[in-house]
């Protein structure tokens, strides 16, 4: 099916946006959201920084749903923790610390299978 064998991956929703979307519609999206999950996560770590909680909650909401859109379940699991559960501000802040390493390595996985696709 895929190349990829990474849990933090929904290759089931992947393969079937390929299906309905092509292969560069699948990668627009996927390239679109390549720009703006940063953006979003910059804006989260800023309601972080103030420890505004709501903004925060409601920032993690907005990545979240970006993040699961596309497959990408490990990084909206982070996400639904921030926006959802109980927390210490320390324990946000390490979900934040780690998410630019997970963000990294998942897309890396992602990219390695678009090329694939559009191969």
């Amino acid at each position: 099916m895929t190349s990829g064998n990474n849990a933090g991956i929904d290759w089931v929703l992947l393969e079937q946006y390929r299906n309905i979307l092509g292969a560069e519609g699948i990668q627009e999206s996927i390239q679109m959201f390549f720009t703006v999950a940063p953006e979003y996560f910059a804006e989260l770590t800023g309601f972080y920084s103030e420890q505004n909680e709501a903004k925060l909650r409601s920032q993690a909401h907005k990545l979240k749903g970006s993040c699961r859109s596309l497959g990408f379940k490990r990084l909206g699991e982070s996400m639904q923790m921030i926006e959802k559960e109980d927390w210490q501000w320390q324990d946000v802040g390490n979900e934040l610390e780690q998410w630019p390493h997970r963000f990294a390595a998942d897309t890396a996985i992602v990219n390695e299978w678009l090329v694939k696709q559009s191969s």
